[in-house]
């Protein structure tokens, strides 16, 4: 027979499996909803991101179509786009070296306007820029036509012009202009007026600085780590082509998925293969 004391404990007991079963229920059920709702986010997600690409498709047929009707008139029976500077002993050729450790760091800070070049270096050539994928030009700013040429040829679809100083631009523009990223397609940067810096990582992933001034054209490959900031002289005039992207739309390299791209992991493919430029059809 079962005393007050048992039945009291077998009271207690089954209370504790009740409540043991509402807890364990009310959990499934939290969870069931947290599950819902990440369904709902995900589809709500990928819903917009199909809306996004039909819009974006759009854009793009737009553009061409805009391109193709005004490009003909523009840049009609050019003769092909000349050979680009080779030697070092061209007049027009850039000059380069390897950073010291003061002018590698970032963020931007004044010493990052000065040449900062690396004591007991190995000289750089335009052979090392080419084979990291840098093809330079030098163009008469009295006549485009090797613009025009390039625009043609390279199936660039938008330009703009940017005109840089300490106090043209703020120091946010500076600031990340001078980060370290890469561009997911292939882009043209024109000096104009005044002169600059750009830094591009070698192929042991040192930076290498040269200095463009007014008439040099540059051709930037996609998914090369670069930057840019002002010299000393602290002014420069920018003529930009994009070959694809309308504006600048740069990848960190701090971003967790840059390495992973496969715009940079095609860059990486041709440098090893010894010569970016060549691969990028400049002979």
């Amino acid at each position: 027979m079962e005393t007050p004391d048992m039945l009291r404990v077998k009271e207690k007991e089954e209370e504790e499996i009740r409540q043991r079963d509402l807890r364990r229920n009310k959990e499934k059920e939290e969870w069931a909803r947290k599950q819902q709702e990440a369904e709902e986010e995900e589809k709500r997600r990928r819903q917009e991101e199909e809306i996004r690409k039909v819009e974006e498709e759009i854009r793009k047929k737009k553009k061409e179509e805009e391109w193709k009707r005004l490009g003909s008139d523009v840049i009609q029976d050019l003769p092909p786009v000349p050979a680009p500077i080779k030697s070092d002993n061209d007049p027009h050729a850039l000059k380069a070296w390897y950073l010291d450790d003061e002018g590698s760091r970032e963020p931007l800070t004044m010493n990052s306007f000065k040449p900062c070049k690396r004591a007991g270096a190995p000289p750089v050539t335009l052979k090392d820029l080419r084979e990291l994928g840098i093809v330079l030009f030098h163009v008469n700013l009295n006549d485009f036509s090797v613009v025009k040429q390039i625009i043609r040829e390279r199936n660039y679809k938008h330009t703009d012009e940017v005109r840089i100083s300490q106090t043209a631009k703020d120091e946010a523009f500076l600031e990340r202009w001078f980060i370290e990223h890469y561009n997911e397609d292939e882009q043209i940067r024109l000096i104009t007026d005044g002169s600059c810096y750009f830094d591009v990582r070698s192929k042991q992933d040192k930076w290498i600085r040269f200095q463009m001034e007014a008439g040099h054209l540059v051709i930037f490959p996609a998914g090369m780590y670069h930057r840019g900031t002002l010299d000393e002289d602290d002014y420069v005039a920018v003529y930009r082509c994009f070959n694809d992207a309308p504006r600048f739309v740069p990848v960190y390299r701090s971003s967790e998925r840059s390495d992973s791209n496969k715009v940079r992991l095609n860059y990486l493919m041709k440098l090893k293969k010894g010569d970016v430029a060549t691969e990028n059809r400049f002979l």
